[in-house]
């Protein structure tokens, strides 16, 4: 049993999930309202496609990474629901937020609330905690099929209607200010703000991404030659990536608009149809720094008689957490044991850190007895737990089973605050 231990204590995982450039993340809606339905996962070069996420699709719309917990949300026009899966692996964890009229466009706010736009349902724009939990429907008035949002510099929100060939304008309060551009639109999608303060809209059924001023005056053609263009992202470099539906690709362009090459080719890692692009960086962090002074028990109050023990080790930037909790259902009644309980199950993790989060495989140890060097217990590996803190009292785990079909995220906290201050010494240093 101590060799088990000591074990986790000296050995180095060759792998670093940390070290990567930013990868490039696209929702491809496929067929529209008919699969095959998935999100793709590109390097920083556009190359070395894979599937990232193929399950509980349905239209999939926009992508939004919570780096605080390890999380991305996926939002389905045919379901009214917006998934959550695990950020670093894909795998499905449970549905965020539903009965919502066809849910596209994803954005969080300076207010740290999750803005969600409806092509049905009334379209007023709704408000969630990052946790899941609803706000409030936001605006006063729907738009109709809604699909793009950003807000200006004053905090004004906007939103673009694509059978309504329109972008409509609410105060900071969600109050309509009316209608801001009317004209010159055929279909649009996303939008965004550049630096000048200019509005950019991406006109899908117009071939070209389209520029207006402050005031909503049209100012030409920011870029041309598109078809079906749907997905905007914003590189390091200023350069800007935008889904071109028609052929099956994603285009780069300069920040003044001039084309550089298709990063991601024609079908691609089967690439149907891009309807969002984003890019996340993997070393993606919330600022807080794991320490030593995270060491020891952490809980989920609203789960009693079970926890985590976690210790950093720092020199060897390794992290070992140990899970005490049971079997995923109550032992029969004449099942016995000699000591405890039969119920009780641990489960082990080490591996390495990196800013605030780790990404761990999960070990199973079982087949030995009590205080005996024989039988030797063996030790599998069984999916994967992703550690994150947002600080020295406060973190996340999000687990994947694969054996028992069992994926959630758990909130911890400190069983006792003795620690904090050593912790919070270690950040300033």
């Amino acid at each position: 049993m101590n060799k088990l231990w000591l074990c986790y204590c000296v050995v180095l995982y060759a792998t670093n999930v940390f070290g990567q450039d930013f990868d490039i993340f696209v929702s491809d809606a496929g067929n529209f309202d008919s699969p095959p339905w998935k999100i793709l996962k590109y390097d920083s070069n556009g190359e070395n496609p894979q599937v990232f996420i193929d399950e509980n699709l349905a239209w999939p719309q926009d992508i939004l990474f919570i780096d605080s917990n390890n999380t991305v949300l996926i939002s389905n026009l045919n379901t009214g629901r917006i998934n959550r899966y695990n950020a670093a692996t894909g795998a499905y964890i449970d549905n965020f937020a539903q009965g919502i009229g066809g849910p596209t466009r994803m954005k969080i706010g300076a207010d740290n609330l999750l803005y969600v736009l409806q092509w049905t349902g009334g379209g007023k724009v709704k408000r969630y905690q990052l946790d899941g939990t609803f706000v409030d429907d936001f605006t006063d008035v729907g738009v109709g099929q809604s699909i793009g949002l950003d807000w200006d510099s004053a905090g004004n929100l906007y939103v673009s209607s694509f059978n309504g060939k329109l972008v409509r304008k609410f105060d900071t309060s969600g109050n309509d200010m009316g209608v801001f551009i009317d004209s010159n639109l055929s279909g649009p999608t996303n939008i965004w703000f550049d630096s000048n303060g200019d509005l950019l809209v991406s006109d899908y059924s117009g071939t070209a991404i389209k520029r207006f001023d402050s005031d909503g005056n049209y100012l030409g053609d920011f870029i041309q030659g598109l078809s079906q263009s749907e997905g905007m992202a914003t590189l390091p470099d200023g350069s800007i990536l935008i889904g071109n539906g028609s052929t099956s690709s994603v285009k780069k362009f300069t920040s003044g608009g001039t084309f550089i090459e298709d990063t991601i080719t024609t079908g691609s890692g089967g690439l149907l149809r891009p309807n969002a692009v984003v890019i996340h960086d993997s070393t993606a962090s919330s600022g807080f720094q794991i320490n030593a002074g995270l060491n020891y028990a952490w809980f989920n109050p609203a789960v009693s008689g079970q926890g985590f023990f976690i210790t950093v080790f720092p020199d060897i930037q390794q992290i070992f957490l140990a899970w005490f909790t049971y079997d995923l259902e109550r032992p029969a009644g004449n099942v016995q044991a000699m000591l405890g309980e039969p119920g009780h199950r641990w489960l082990t993790a080490f591996g390495a850190y990196a800013d605030h989060q780790a990404v761990l495989d999960i070990e199973v140890t079982q087949g030995g007895v009590f205080d005996a060097a024989m039988p030797m217990p063996t030790q599998d590996l069984d999916g994967t737990i992703t550690l994150a803190f947002t600080d020295c009292t406060a973190g996340t785990i999000t687990y994947d089973i694969p054996s028992v079909g069992q994926q959630s995220v758990i909130p911890i906290q400190r069983i006792a605050l003795d620690n904090v201050p050593y912790c919070q010494s270690l950040l300033a240093q």
